[in-house]
């Protein structure tokens, strides 16, 4: 039998398990294998170890595990298996499938796919772990937490201290130099996680898979069926880049420019980010007074004004020249607001009406702010802005700057005051932080022999979907169309 794209399918098939298939198992308990053995595990899923080699330029140097989860089919006829990847760089797909299997991923790629997804090298559950054991003085994270088309009003305001700058290049060099302690030894995880590593680990899951009960039974042609988001766009075009051949049903959702990735530029990737978050204005008047908190009078100008209001009341570089006492806690406030609401807006459907709450909280304490009122503020909106540096965004600088090579490395920081001026510009929530996410790369001294810089494209064995939406934080839809 055949789909209606002409892929061969078969009847549903049975999960390979082991013999004691009511205990749920934890990746520590599972034996790693060259084969797809899969685990009862997290409820309804099936969990597996994926023996695979450390270098597959240096096959001999040692082995890695890499971690697999799959929501089994429930319809039939059955099509195999598909990959998802959640972006980042530096996310789980483990922890990505076990939330949005149901809500999300079968709806969308049907009952009658195993979907599957896995943690890449370094991340999460998989072996080496990227584990960099910062030193206390650098777990904190400094000054700041974690980093339809309408007519919409251009969001505008106080830029940050150059204080704040040297403060994140400083945390970086400290990062970077740690990490490369504890990660860079040629067994270690560092040395693998660029792109191209991980784009050959799903080549080892399809083969893995096409040599399996499930494969076999189905007849599959060892072809990749992949749903990639954000980053995993750039994942997937870095695999039909390598194997073309190997391209199956594949869909990159929220595209990035591989080209501009590589080469570390990052201007492109916040174009929209300012306008993504203005739709708050304009949702919140059609929501109304009683749906959003930060409602006033009859425009979304009026509600974009009352912001504006706001952070024109933030401006640190004014403060610290008068040498006002709430100095700093100006610039905590700032900070902290633009990476928020940047953040926020990557799910505006479940966080705009917490971020009206959370507009209406900071304007009650700007007449007197002080740094005990804004931890006060801090508490009342769950915010913690002194948390430990997220194992997210160490794994995701680990394969960031092993995928850029030398790009910034050894940097100063002053030769990134054009660009923070230009970034600047473009974004007001999110130029200032582009720039400093690009500063571990400056000290990164992990290298990799196993890179892909290109050419991106080229003819697939099928056609790739390239989806978008009309306004992205991140990925704008300016450079899903340069694609098309």
């Amino acid at each position: 039998m055949r789909d209606f794209m002409g892929y061969d399918i078969c009847v549903l098939a049975s999960p390979t398990t082991p013999r004691n298939s009511t205990k749920q198992w934890e990746f520590s308990e599972i034996p790693p294998s060259k084969d797809l053995v899969w685990y009862p595990c997290k409820g309804d899923f099936f969990c597996a170890m994926l023996d695979v080699p450390l270098d597959y330029l240096k096959p001999k140097l040692g082995r890695s595990y890499i971690p697999l989860v799959k929501y089994p089919a429930s319809t039939t006829p059955y099509k195999g298996m598909a990959l998802t990847n959640p972006g980042g760089p530096g996310n789980s797909g483990v922890q990505f499938l076990e939330g949005y299997a149901t809500r999300l991923l079968v709806p969308v790629i049907g009952s009658n796919y195993d979907v599957v997804s896995w943690d890449p090298r370094g991340v999460n559950n998989s072996i080496p772990l990227a584990d960099c054991k910062l030193s206390s003085n650098l777990t904190g994270s400094s000054t700041a937490p974690q980093l339809l088309r309408r007519e919409l009003d251009k969001l505008h305001g106080p830029n940050l201290s150059q204080d704040v700058f040297e403060e994140y290049y400083a945390q970086a060099q400290g990062v970077a130099e740690e990490c490369g302690a504890a990660i860079g030894g040629p067994l270690d995880a560092g040395p693998h996680m660029t792109t191209a590593t991980v784009a050959r680990d799903m080549i080892s899951i399809i083969d893995a898979f096409q040599k399996s009960h499930e494969g076999k039974k189905c007849g599959d042609r060892g072809l990749l069926n992949y749903w990639g988001i954000s980053y995993g766009t750039f994942l997937g075009q870095t695999f039909a880049s390598m194997f073309p051949h190997r391209v199956g049903k594949v869909v990159l959702d929220g595209v990035v420019d591989a080209d501009e990735w590589i080469k570390y530029t990052g201007r492109n990737l916040i174009n929209d980010a300012d306008a993504t978050f203005s739709t708050f204005f304009l949702y919140c008047h059609l929501a109304g007074p009683t749906a959003c908190a930060f409602y006033k009078s009859t425009t979304p100008h009026d509600i974009f004004l009352r912001f504006e209001n706001i952070v024109t009341q933030l401006d640190p570089v004014v403060a610290y020249a008068n040498n006002w006492t709430n100095a700093t806690a100006i610039e905590l406030l700032l900070l902290s607001m633009k990476s928020i609401l940047f953040s926020n807006s990557y799910e505006p459907i479940f966080t705009f009406p917490s971020i009206a709450y959370g507009l209406v909280a900071v304007e009650s304490v700007l007449p007197d702010l002080t740094l005990e009122k804004l931890d006060i503020l801090e508490k009342k909106l769950g915010l913690n802005t002194t948390a430990s540096l997220p194992d997210e965004y160490l794994w995701g600088n680990a394969n960031t700057c092993s995928d850029v090579g030398d790009v910034v490395r050894g940097d100063s920081l002053e030769s990134f005051q054009g660009r923070i001026k230009e970034f600047e510009q473009v974004s007001f929530l999110a130029g200032e932080s582009r720039v400093v996410g690009s500063f571990p790369c400056v000290f990164w001294n992990i290298t990799s022999d196993d890179r892909f810089t290109g050419p991106f494209g080229g003819k697939t064995r099928n056609p790739i979907l390239f989806v978008s939406n009309t306004l992205d934080p991140i990925t704008p839809i300016d450079k899903f169309v340069s694609l098309l």
